[in-house]
């Protein structure tokens, strides 16, 4: 079993002696990796988060997101990164246990007060790292209409990118481009088949390779955040 599939397998015990540690080993290997194979971590992990979440499996979802995460925002230590996906993690925990709930009607989940839990730990990420809180509003938004399946969610999603992309590259020229990948990812997911999962794994890989290369551009153009 890989280093990463160590996080998954379901030995909790293991994971909260690990956890920490892999994070570290994790990070300092990505310093000497190629974008080439520090993309294809970034997708794998960012799969293995969704698929821990599934799982109701937080700590496994908070370390994998953490290793997905810390490539985009290299600036900050890991336990901070660390806190941030802790947080994401807790709102994604949050919204997805609020759109499954049957007793609730379609217009009863959109207008629930729980959704501001949500906002507020996405507002703590944005915090920790630094990103516009719109991100925080219109991630939210995008979860909620996405838990009512209305295709508003969309207009939500890319808003949520836009903020996203600038932050990390300098600028927001991919953000349509990169929030179409993850739209089209999270739905392959949701499908919870094999098949789809690993397409939408492949189709993470771009994701974070457009990424990761516009902001290697800008930094060489003097235009990347940081």
């Amino acid at each position: 079993m890989t280093v990463i599939g160590e996080v998954a397998s379901g030995q909790s015990g293991k994971r909260v002696l690990s956890g920490r540690t892999l994070l570290e080993t994790s990070s300092q290997a990505l310093r000497t990796k190629r974008i080439e194979e520090i993309v294809q971590i970034c997708a794998q992990n960012n799969v293995e988060g969704m698929l821990a979440q599934d799982l109701e499996d937080f700590d496994g979802a908070c370390f994998h997101f953490a290793i997905s995460l810390h490539p985009l925002f290299p600036e900050f230590e890991n336990e901070k990164i660390l806190k941030a996906c802790e947080a994401f993690t807790s709102a994604l925990f949050a919204q997805s246990k609020l759109k499954d709930d049957k007793s609730l009607s379609k217009e009863e989940i959109l207008h629930d007060e729980r959704w501001e839990y949500v906002r507020n730990e996405l507002i703590k990420m944005c915090n920790l790292l630094d990103i516009p809180k719109s991100y925080a509003s219109e991630t939210t938004e995008w979860f909620r209409y996405h838990g009512v399946m209305d295709d508003a969610y969309v207009k939500h999603l890319l808003e949520a990118h836009r903020a996203l992309v600038k932050r990390v590259t300098g600028d927001d020229k991919w953000y349509r481009e990169v929030a179409g990948l993850y739209m089209c990812a999270v739905a392959l997911h949701d499908k919870h088949q094999e098949e789809a999962i690993l397409r939408g794994r492949e189709i993470m890989v771009s994701y974070f390779d457009i990424i990761l290369r516009a902001r290697e551009e800008n930094k060489a153009n003097g235009t990347a955040q940081r």
